[in-house]
């Protein structure tokens, strides 16, 4: 028996207390004497303390996921070491993230089948690694925006393209990434060549047509097969560099059957069709013969997915169509009424898919050009369909969708199921050292404007400051520098020429750069005003900020500057709001100001999700100099858990990822305890602290003056 006072007694009672402290109430059920903490005992104390830190990091999260990493965590080391381990073990909370507790002690359990992979991980690519690289390459091939998501299979829903989360089938790491490439063109084929491409909205989809089949699976499999025929022969001609690189993982091995290659023929020519998919997949259903090998790069189909896909994407783009169509007929010249002319205009859509050419409208038989957002709009519909129906064609009128505004967002993640204004981001945790994925859901609206007299009562109120501040900005917009020792110019250069004349009395050749001249000082900047509209800003505070904009707007508007305003709250990560004030592309009018007027407190400040998602706002905009200006009260706060040294982490690292794109982060505050946190957020250097809330809108255009000159 062991005495009592031994070391390794009291190495395990000092192992017990700490797993005691993390997983309680987990391992007060549990403990034995063969449990957790002595199953850590053969660990070296670097391997112990290693697993008891991770051990603390995760019990914040759940306990029971603590108690099955602690009872995997020797084995674990022993396969993979701990750099294998961490990983192992984010990818579990990953899967707990997303899915919930029993799928996260599931992944934790296939610690066999992870430490199999880790082992690969030389010669493995994961979609992480090179989705950046992945979907510009994907946009490059034209059509509309696809994101790239990990999936349980290999699919599109017409919106995103569904890829492994790693490949290792080859013992090439090039390889692995070739095999990625090819099968995001594949699925990328499918939308660009037709696969899901109707005739008309009312015409049957795919699930329709092969449900007629006595074994949809089989029937499915085949149209599969002929289908990957059809679009490696449009990608032979259209790619064919790629297609020597798809051809090099898995050539198509000859047809032995006469039927089969006669088929083959037909997918193979230029002007075949998923009609003729379909057509070949009737015809050699019933046959029993062997079928080719699928190659290593084919995906599968989801077919509902793409059908719910496509349905949405088509009633939005309709509406946006038809108020597309209204402000194109705004703005080209006429006669008589607008209304009468709009109502009675006749719109024809000319597309030649064999030509390749873009699609012409001709409004009354005569050609007019469409805007860059209205050709992009046209070409992605007839992705959809062979022909827009003539109905479609017909301008709307005056409705929700603003033109202005279209192509100011980042394209959402999930847009065919969220109806284009909700996005997904990641978080990050600073106690896993890593991003929590597709952790916050984050939905955009517009402000409801409130046409009151708040406008006219800021400008009365401030009418001496408002002056002052367009004398101001005036001043900055008419700011000339001087150039001097120029070579030619308005006015003599004083100094340089005494200079020029001191070194002609020494012998010295005369220089001729004796002038100054004035040179305008070009200002190309672009700005968002990320406005603080959480509960903790009702009364004073929110009246402070809507006066603030209000004189900052009319500032801004002598400037000429590019500019942005949208405020922001929520409550927890699942209902994250921005609300739009004023877009890049939006004139700033009656309607703005309304919109300001109808800024309101609402819940939580959540600011991490908020950053990242302007920061994408900020970055599609063409500027030498770009700013993200935050207009707050405290520091980052939500209902669940955001608060204190995880929002300020989280805040952080969104701010740094900002400025690795070239923008630069500013935060003006009224809590004057910031000095606190700002500067580890912000740096000491990029926020400033108004004293007192009343002084608010008196500062923020003087601090937007100093900021940009």
């Amino acid at each position: 028996m062991m005495p009592e006072d031994s070391p390794t007694t009291a190495t395990l009672d000092g192992i017990t207390a700490r797993l005691d402290e993390y997983l309680d109430p987990v391992l007060s059920t549990r403990r034995t004497s063969s449990g957790p903490a002595r199953g850590l005992l053969p660990l070296t104390e670097e391997e112990r303390d290693f697993a008891l830190h991770w051990t603390d990091v995760i019990r914040r999260s759940n306990s029971e996921m603590a108690f099955q990493f602690v009872s995997h965590a020797p084995r674990a080391i022993r396969l993979m070491g701990l750099e294998g381990t961490r990983r192992w073990l984010l990818h579990a909370m990953d899967v707990y993230d997303k899915e919930g507790l029993y799928p996260g002690c599931t992944a934790l359990d296939a610690l066999e089948v992870y430490a199999a992979e880790f082992r690969l991980s030389h010669i493995s690519v994961s979609l992480d690694q090179i989705r950046p690289v992945l979907e510009t390459f994907i946009t490059g091939l034209a059509g509309r925006t696809l994101k790239l998501e990990a999936g349980n299979s290999i699919y599109t829903d017409t919106n995103t393209l569904y890829l492994p989360a790693q490949i290792n089938r080859f013992n090439d790491r090039e390889l692995n990434y070739c095999l990625y490439k090819v099968m995001s063109v594949h699925l990328w084929a499918q939308t660009w060549f037709g696969t899901f491409r109707r005739q008309s909205p009312d015409a049957p989809h795919l699930v329709q047509i092969l449900a007629k089949f006595q074994d949809n699976g089989r029937a499915l499999r085949l149209f599969n097969l002929l289908e990957t025929a059809r679009l490696n022969a449009c990608i032979g001609r259209e790619l064919p560099g790629l297609a020597r690189e798809m051809f090099g993982l898995h050539a198509p091995a000859p047809a032995h059957d006469a039927t089969w290659r006669y088929y083959l023929d037909l997918l193979e020519d230029e002007n075949a069709t998923v009609s003729d998919t379909l057509a070949a997949t009737e015809k050699l259903y019933p046959l029993q013969m062997p079928w080719p090998e699928a190659p290593v790069y084919q995906g599968g189909f989801d077919l509902e997915a793409a059908r719910d896909g496509i349905e949405q994407r088509l009633e939005l783009e309709k509406d946006e169509l038809q108020s597309a169509l209204a402000e194109l007929l705004r703005q080209t010249p006429g006669e008589g009424d607008e209304a009468a002319a709009m109502e009675n205009a006749e719109v024809d859509l000319r597309h030649d898919e064999e030509s390749g050419a873009d699609p012409e409208l001709a409004v009354d038989g005569e050609p007019v050009a469409p805007s860059a957002d209205l050709e992009n709009l046209l070409r992605s519909l007839l992705q959809d369909l062979e022909d827009i129906p003539e109905d479609w064609l017909v301008p709307a009128g005056d409705g929700d969708y603003d033109a202005d505004e279209r192509g100011q967002q980042p394209e959402p993640a999930d847009k065919a199921a969220t109806g284009g204004d909700t996005f997904t981001y990641d978080e990050w945790d600073y106690r896993r050292q890593t991003y929590r994925k597709n952790w916050c859901t984050l939905r955009e609206t517009t402000t409801q404007p409130v046409y009151d007299d708040f406008y006219e009562r800021t400008l009365k109120r401030y009418a001496p400051l408002v002056g002052d501040i367009r004398r101001y900005f005036e001043a900055l917009r008419g700011d000339d520098r001087i150039l001097k020792a120029e070579p030619t110019g308005d006015n003599v250069d004083l100094d340089a020429l005494i200079t020029a004349y001191a070194d002609m009395q020494t012998g010295v050749e005369m220089s001729d750069r004796v002038y100054t001249r004035k040179q305008k000082v070009e200002r190309d900047l672009a700005v968002v005003f990320m406005v603080d509209v959480s509960g903790s800003t009702k009364g004073w505070i929110n009246e402070a900020e809507r006066e603030s904009l209000i004189l900052l707007c009319e500032a801004l508007e002598i400037l000429g500057d590019q500019y942005a305003i949208y405020g922001f709250s929520g409550m927890t990560r699942n209902r994250c709001e921005v609300y739009r004030i004023k877009s890049f592309a939006r004139r700033y009018d009656d309607e703005i100001r309304a919109r300001i007027s109808g800024l309101r407190p609402q819940d939580y400040t959540r600011m991490g999700v908020t950053i990242r998602h302007l920061t994408g706002i900020l970055g599609q905009v063409e500027a030498r100099t770009r700013i993200l200006i935050t207009l707050s009260d405290g520091k980052p706060d939500d209902y669940d858990g955001y608060r204190g040294e995880y929002g300020i982490e989280d805040t952080r690292q969104a701010l740094l990822e900002a400025r690795n794109t070239g923008i630069h982060p500013f935060c003006i505050t009224i809590d004057t305890e910031a000095g606190e946190y700002l500067p580890h957020m912000y740096g000491p250097a990029s926020f400033v602290v108004v004293d007192e809330v009343r002084k608010l809108p008196l500062k923020v255009a003087d601090i937007y003056r100093r900021l940009t000159t």
